[in-house]
């Protein structure tokens, strides 16, 4: 099967009915490049293939409407898909939704409508149901992850070192065997049903049993869709989260802040706050007790200084008041109380001495300053006790404390705007808490439902153990009574035909197990760079799991290969189960080469893509499939197309030619 036309219109940036054909080399096989830059739409068109085929939920559908057109209240949304099948016939899929003329149209108005057109003549609607079960047994949707899958899907096998028992259900459906298991379990049905009427059984032994299993069956049935329900509300809230932050990331050029990092922040603003208002208190009680008289802080000198002099000034202006008593009492202190010379002085010397003393301590100091401040002693001592305290006192610290002021002014303020974007308006700072908000909203929601979501699975887990035991208990019922020899026959049959099924699984799981080894070994040798040191792939033919064994014997763990060893693994693996199912599906590719290096991409692309299928579909960025891998693959190539994405009017088209060729 191959896919020929593809067309798709009002999802995502495809505004418009937008065509992409895939036609077949000289050799009969399809390798088609898609190139686009990211954001282009290339993602779009794998979802779009998948919905295409399988149809969605009208509320994923609306969600991805091209936002122009769902606001000018258009809703119409279709997808057509036209495939060759392997005898040659074609088959047209084609798949829309629309709400009609409603206005103001919600997820809930969302009308699906399939049409399937085969050699040209269209199915009729009430062979709907039908076509869409040969579309699901033609392409079926658990294994396509096999055939169309992208660098997430190969980065989630290739980082978990028990994703193949993980996917499990998902191998037994590329490897055949759960149409064997379907098989023994309508065997089985078939053989309970005929022991219904047992003779021996009575009426209220089967009533009540099949009544209990049947509460049971319908509490499981439930259980399973509140979980599905719980899953689709997971990777709902998952999107929201991611579609917010990529609107937060591109508005405000910024990833957006944790919880913890808001608490963070939050305290330390809180802390900052608390020491400025210390702060504010410790200026103001300075300000109110010292401050007034420390302002003249640079005078203080000069005070002193005038004090000095005035107080000199005083001291003289005393001395030549009493100029005459003090002259007196000095020339009586030369006498007595005895002369300090030889000769006594006449009591004329004596008044010419007194007088010229008195003349001497009259004239004093003729420099007199001028009394400005005229304080009394008293208040002069007062003023200089004052201006030593003054500068003794914290008072001069207040500069410091004035600049730790403004250093925390300025933190807070780093702080209120590291949770805003700078110079951002009122409606953008409102769009920054409210994406905020939901980005928060939404990982707590995730939390709370993954918890939901683990007791569910617990009760399930639980409900499962009980039916088995309530359908033990009913066998062991029927096998009490008396069979009839055609219903013994019967059962007998279906016991050897189950034996026989049993018995075909465990051969047919052990041969495609062995071929699954071969070919993901084989594509294993061709892309790992490291080829030369693994010696064989093993798989358990009942577990599933991998064992990577090097050339001495011994086991390599996946988790010491390198980051890229995993994903050629992943590819490999993928290829091998493609490979192993034997149906001829084409193989998408999103984005395969972003996280290899480059040793690891020449191998994809000159090993892996020429043989990876008959029609291998690649969507690729301009750095993945450089012009050297171009050139490399340019011969092996059907035909490339181009996705341009017109950012002005968010706007994807299709041009023929890769990047770098018209």
């Amino acid at each position: 099967m191959k896919l020929r036309k593809f067309v798709i219109e009002n999802y995502k940036s495809f505004q418009f009915p937008t065509e992409i054909r895939f036609p077949d080399n000289d050799h009969g096989k399809s390798i088609f490049l898609i190139g686009g830059m990211n954001g282009a739409g290339k993602t779009a068109i794998m979802e779009a293939i998948n919905y295409c085929l399988y149809g969605g939920k009208p509320d994923e559908i609306y969600r991805f409407i091209n936002h122009k057109e769902k606001a000018r209240g258009n809703t119409a949304v279709s997808f057509e898909l036209t495939l060759e099948e392997d005898d040659g016939a074609e088959l047209v899929v084609k798949r829309s939704w629309s709400a009609g003329t409603i206005d103001n149209p919600k997820p809930k108005d969302l009308t699906e409508r399939l049409v399937v057109v085969k050699d040209g003549k269209r199915v009729t609607v009430q062979n709907k149901e039908i076509w869409q079960e040969y579309i699901r047994a033609a392409i079926p949707p658990s294994i396509t992850q096999f055939f169309f899958f992208d660098g997430e899907k190969i980065q989630e096998i290739a980082s978990d070192d028990h994703s193949e028992v993980r996917l499990q259900s998902s191998l037994e459906a590329a490897l055949g065997i759960q149409y064997i298991n379907r098989l023994a379990q309508d065997v089985a049905y078939l053989k309970q049903d005929e022991r219904k009427s047992f003779v021996d059984i009575t009426d209220a032994d089967l009533e009540f049993k099949e009544s209990e299993l049947k509460r049971e069956k319908s509490k499981l049935t439930k259980k399973r869709a509140e979980r599905d329900e719980i899953k689709t509300e997971i990777d709902s809230f998952k999107e929201q989260q991611e579609e917010a932050r990529k609107r937060f990331e591109a508005t405000f050029n910024q990833a957006p802040e944790s919880k913890d990092a808001i608490r963070q922040n939050e305290k330390k603003r809180v802390q900052l706050a608390n020491r400025l208002s210390q702060l504010e208190s410790e200026i103001r009680q300075l300000c109110e007790s010292t401050l007034p008289f420390s302002l003249a802080g640079k005078l203080f000198d000069d005070i002193r200084t005038q004090i000095e002099k005035e107080r000199s000034t005083t001291q003289a202006e005393v001395i030549r008041e009493h100029a005459a008593e003090l002259a007196k009492k000095i020339v009586r202190v030369v006498e007595e109380p005895e002369p300090i010379y030889k000769e006594k002085l006449s009591a004329e010397k004596m008044l010419e001495l007194e007088r010229r003393i008195e003349k001497l301590l009259k004239a004093g100091d003729a420099a007199s300053a001028e009394k400005i401040l005229s304080l009394s002693e008293r208040d002069a001592a007062r003023v200089l006790n004052q201006i030593e305290t003054l500068e003794k006192s914290d008072v001069f610290l207040i500069k410091p404390l004035i600049e730790e002021k403004k250093e925390i002014e300025i933190q807070l303020k780093e702080l209120a705007s590291s949770g805003r974007s700078k110079g951002a308006t009122e409606s953008e700072q409102e769009l920054f808490a409210n994406l905020q908000e939901i980005i928060e909203n939404c990982s707590i929601q995730i939390g709370r439902k993954t918890e939901q979501l683990r007791v569910i699975e617990d009760e399930i887990l639980t409900i499962e153990n009980r039916i088995h035991e309530i359908e033990v208990e009913i066998e062991k019922l029927y096998e009490k009574h008396h069979l009839s020899k055609d219903k013994a026959d019967f059962i007998t049959e279906c016991d050897a035909i189950a034996n026989l099924l049993n018995q075909f699984v465990v051969r047919l799981r052990k041969n495609k197990i062995h071929l699954l080894q071969e070919k993901t070994f084989e594509m294993y040798r061709l892309l790992s760079s490291k080829a030369g040191l693994i010696k064989d792939i093993q798989i358990d033919d009942k577990t599933y799991e991998i064992k990577i064994i090097d050339r001495s014997g011994h086991e390599i763990k996946k988790s010491g290969l390198s980051a890229g060893e995993k994903e050629v693994f992943a590819v490999s693996l993928l290829w091998g189960l493609a490979q192993t199912s034997q149906l001829k599906l084409p193989i998408i590719i999103d984005t395969p080469l972003s996280r290899l290096d480059s040793t690891h991409r020449d191998n994809i692309v000159n090993n892996y893509f020429p043989n990876a299928g008959e029609q291998v579909i690649i969507l690729s960025t301009d750095t993945e499939i450089d012009t050297n891998y171009y050139r490399n693959l340019k011969g092996h190539l059907a035909g490339a197309a181009k996705l341009e994405f017109d950012q002005r009017q968010e706007l994807t088209t299709v041009k023929s030619g890769y990047f770098w060729e018209a």
